[in-house]
């Protein structure tokens, strides 16, 4: 039995675009895998998992991974199927993974949204840079500036970004990095900077995951928001336990 594309299976396939992975054996069988730093397992307990719960009918617990990650894995054949009917490849999938056509062909800006969604919150980054030459001395001396990233090795993933974005009408930047090393992936990369296009992101398709929204909280609040801060401390900020300068 498969399960239709509807706005919450349009986020799980961002979730697994961004962080999951998925392996088929021989017989059939096989797992699927999804997870984050350890500072996300409030994000993964509260919101990841029961949505899985939900759209799978399952009763998905969360676990720590060796290697400082937490998350979940699942042997329940009814994700694999709905995965892979979405066109998400078994085994290694980061050169080669894609917008499921089924979401893109749709021309759904729910669709869209959600999956920009789930793909953000697995994978992207939000942060905040000082301007530099001005005569401004709260740009300069504060990370004020918004960037909100995706980054990825599959070319097939950024078009398919780039064409939800111009849908959703989302200005946005594309360039590509040079590996590091010659046995790395060049990377590609989608960013919507600047805070009118930022404002359009959390009004349209927004985040649910609190490492990213106490940056945008933050910086709401003050005008800027710190580098290197944990989440932790991000909420110390929120909560006027921590001072900031």
């Amino acid at each position: 039995m498969m399960v239709e594309m509807t706005p919450e299976l349009a986020e799980i396939c961002g979730l697994h675009a961004g962080d999951g992975y998925m392996r088929v054996r021989e017989d059939g069988k096989g797992e699927v895998s999804i997870s984050g730093s350890y500072g996300e397992k409030e994000y993964y307990d509260k919101y990841i998992i029961p949505l899985f719960n939900k759209i799978f009918n399952l009763n998905i617990k969360g676990k720590f991974f060796s290697g400082g990650t937490y998350g979940f894995v699942s042997y329940q054949k009814i994700i694999r199927d709905t995965l892979l009917v979405n066109g998400f490849p078994p085994g290694k999938k980061t050169t080669i993974v894609r917008v499921p056509k089924s979401i893109l062909d749709s021309n759904n800006k729910v669709l869209f949204c959600c999956f920009l969604r789930g793909l953000f919150d697995a994978d992207g980054n939000l942060f905040f840079r000082k301007s530099y030459g001005t005569k401004n001395d709260f740009k300069n001396g504060h990370n004020h500036y918004p960037i909100l990233s995706l980054t990825t090795s599959s070319q097939f993933l950024a078009e398919g970004i780039i064409k939800m974005l111009h849908n959703l009408d989302i200005n946005f930047y594309y360039y590509m990095r040079a590996p590091k090393r010659p046995n790395d992936n060049k990377r590609h990369v989608v960013s919507v900077s600047g805070t009118d296009e930022l404002a359009k992101w959390m009004e349209m398709i927004g985040t649910k995951n609190d490492a990213q929204f106490s940056r945008y909280l933050i910086w709401k609040k003050f005008g800027f928001c710190p580098s290197n801060t944990s989440l932790s401390q991000r909420e110390d900020i929120l909560n006027g336990k921590l001072a900031i300068s």
